[in-house]
């Protein structure tokens, strides 16, 4: 489990700094002891100016291929045990109390995705950010630049992976670069190491007609956080997090593929349905589609999840996850609870039994003005239950 971490009590929004791996087979068994760090955040002297800056390392999210797992054909898979991580680290001028400006996001920030490359034996988990080019993250033959990551792991696709992920053809440094795209990007694995070697684009960025201001720039209407899975019949669906004004940013929509990722369709389109806030599209340990997201006029601090019809077409009824300001009460600081980014993968784990993990955050929305986080801030992880028999995500020998 990739969990991240933040820093606390300044004033800066999304402080966060870096991210850890912590290992478990038991859901109920899940400890920060045996964390292990990934990366942290960097503070570095700019070598023109002389001035401090900080490099802020936003979440962990990738794909990998569990130590042991073989194709359906009982053939070993040949990338066994490895996978990737991708992160934003965003590096501002750093502040005289050591934290940094949000207003520089549109000024004298510097974005790079960073790659980490994992491997595991079946008792070592390494982890080490790839350093192999400038260019890391540009598509091969193409104009793309994938430069911040979705919320789902990748999935299976023969030997490679898929995973949805966030492009554009403009400047990838800047804070809100234009033109954009969220989609599904094709990774393999070449020269010991995994790859980017494709990008399709599912949901692009337009002009609004009256454009929101943030950062005295105008944004556009946008997707981000996306999120991917494959249905029973093979098909893939896919969603994100549309964004930019009333409509877009309670919208629910769902694109399916049919070819394999070549080409996509939007096969659900529901207007105000879901808070203001990150929506994920997951799939049960039986095979159930289901999207977790905030419900609207409770924008962060209640969490649903709707099951998919049969057809793909529409959602079923809902089913309230938890509700933080019933079990919490009114957040300390802030106006509302931040309980928000849910996103879940079926996992075999002790005992050869799959199980589907549901995780999110919980925090009190004044930490983002500096408020101390109460006891209730952390990350949540729930089993998701379903009826039907179990569809292995993975194959090993029994």
């Amino acid at each position: 489990m990739l969990c991240n971490l933040r820093t606390e009590q300044m004033p800066t929004g999304d402080f966060e700094n870096g991210a850890d791996v912590l290992f478990f087979d038991d859901v109920d068994a899940i400890s920060r002891s045996v964390a292990v760090p990934i990366t942290r955040n960097e503070r570095i002297t700019d070598p023109e100016t002389g001035s401090s800056r900080i490099i802020i390392k936003y979440p962990i999210v990738g794909g990998f291929v569990p130590f042991g797992a073989r194709h359906a054909d009982g053939q070993a898979h040949p990338h066994a045990g490895t996978g990737f991580g991708i992160s934003e680290a965003l590096d501002f001028p750093m502040l005289p109390d050591g934290s940094y400006s949000k207003a520089d996001k549109t000024k004298s920030m510097i974005r790079r995705a960073v790659v980490h490359q994992f491997t595991y034996d079946g008792r070592t988990f390494t982890a080490h950010e790839d350093r192999s080019g400038d260019n890391l993250l540009a598509v091969p033959n193409s104009d793309w630049i994938v430069y911040v990551n979705g919320l789902h792991t990748a999935i299976a696709d023969g030997d490679d992976l898929l995973y949805p992920a966030c492009a554009t053809t403009g400047d990838a440094a800047l804070c809100y670069p234009t033109p954009t795209a969220a989609g599904v990007s094709r990774w393999q694995f070449k020269e010991g190491r995994w790859q980017l070697s494709h990008f399709e684009p599912v949901a692009l960025s337009r002009r609004a007609d009256q454009p929101r201001i943030l950062y005295d720039e105008p944004i556009e209407l946008a997707a981000a956080e996306p999120s991917l899975v494959r249905d029973h019949d093979g098909s893939l669906l896919f969603t994100a997090r549309l964004c930019g004004d009333d409509e877009e940013d309670h919208v629910i929509r769902v694109w399916r593929s049919n070819d394999g990722g070549r080409s996509w369709s939007i096969v659900i389109d529901q207007s105000q349905a879901r808070g203001q806030a990150p929506i994920t599209i997951n799939r049960a340990s039986d095979g159930t589609i289901y999207l977790a997201a905030n419900t609207r006029g409770r924008e962060r601090d209640q969490l649903w999840l709707w099951p998919l019809n049969e057809q793909r077409t529409g959602l079923l009824e809902g089913l309230e996850i938890r509700d933080a300001l019933e079990e919490f009460g009114p957040p300390p600081t802030g106006p509302v609870w931040f309980m928000d980014h849910p996103t879940a993968v079926t996992l075999r784990l002790a005992g050869g039994q799959w199980h589907h993990v549901l995780v999110y955050r919980l925090m009190d929305r004044g930490e983002h003005a500096g408020a101390a986080p109460p006891p209730q801030t952390g990350m949540y992880v729930e089993e998701v239950i379903s009826t039907g028999a179990a569809i292995p995500e993975w194959h090993f020998d029994e």
